[in-house]
């Protein structure tokens, strides 16, 4: 029961992540429109809340781990900033990786749904960084 909100917090950051990596790869903003400022808007603010939560809930359960298990006690700091770093590196990455795939069209030989998986392999953070360069054209 203690780590209860943490494994909510994950896993419901992670559904955050793949909304957003799901909306980035099936509709891509092509002009200043309202609806595309609302699609970017979405997929950039579900990415960051989720990798926030996700994050998050990973550094609290292995810091208290690390407390509980092996007695290695930090300053509240320590964890917050290691959180705090982890997250804007890993939004800052995937942002990018998003930006790119949406740059470029999909190579038309490619089915993401053939392929489900890959989809949900990229919702996990920081792994928009994995997607291979040789997919898009």
């Amino acid at each position: 029961m203690e780590y209860a909100y943490p494994i909510v917090g994950f896993f419901v950051g992670m559904g955050l992540i793949a909304t957003s990596v799901f909306s980035a790869f099936i509709y891509t903003p092509t002009t200043t429109s309202i609806v595309d400022t609302v699609l970017t808007a979405f997929t950039g603010v579900t990415l960051q809340i989720g990798d926030f939560l996700a994050v998050s809930s990973v550094v609290a359960i292995v810091f208290d781990v690390l407390a509980t298990q092996f007695g290695v006690r930090f300053a509240l700091a320590v964890p917050f900033v290691i959180g705090y770093a982890l997250t804007h590196v890993i939004v800052y990455y995937s942002s990018l990786r998003i930006t790119d795939v949406q740059s470029q069209p999909m190579d038309p030989n490619f089915d993401i749904r053939e392929n489900p998986l890959q989809l949900v392999t990229l919702a996990i953070p920081g792994a928009l960084v994995l997607l291979p360069a040789g997919r898009r054209r």
